[in-house]
């Protein structure tokens, strides 16, 4: 299963999926784009979408083995993660919600605004 992110442009979405998030990309029919990562993550990018970044929830959820460690490096990369102002709920020390059960989950928008997660358990 791929989500599929709507994208206004093209180029600075992969550059933020590409060289912020750090997945790797190659061409989908049609002229998206297809981000892959670690633990059978695929995305597809596509572009030209008048109302990307519209939806109000997570369009896509990335597994990473330490969310911590992933968080403090994208911030590095100058990804902007979502603080205590902008979500219902307690973060951590490095804007990471853990619930009761150990998940542990760090909340993002990309360049048009789409809700992404990375989480870890």
């Amino acid at each position: 299963m791929s989500p599929v992110i709507a994208v206004t442009d093209l180029e600075r979405a992969r550059a933020f999926y590409e060289d912020g998030l750090g997945l790797d990309g190659s061409p989908a029919p049609g002229g998206g784009w297809i981000p892959t990562g670690d633990h059978g993550t695929t995305l597809t990018l596509l572009p030209d979408v008048s109302d990307a970044g519209s939806a109000s929830w997570p369009v896509a959820t990335i597994r990473v083995d330490d969310v911590h460690a992933v968080v403090r490096d994208l911030r590095d990369r100058g990804v902007p993660f979502l603080g205590p102002d902008d979500l219902p709920f307690e973060l951590d020390a490095d804007g990471v919600s853990v619930s009761q059960e150990g998940l542990q989950v760090a909340w993002m928008r990309d360049p048009d605004g789409s809700f992404l997660t990375g989480f870890s358990d």
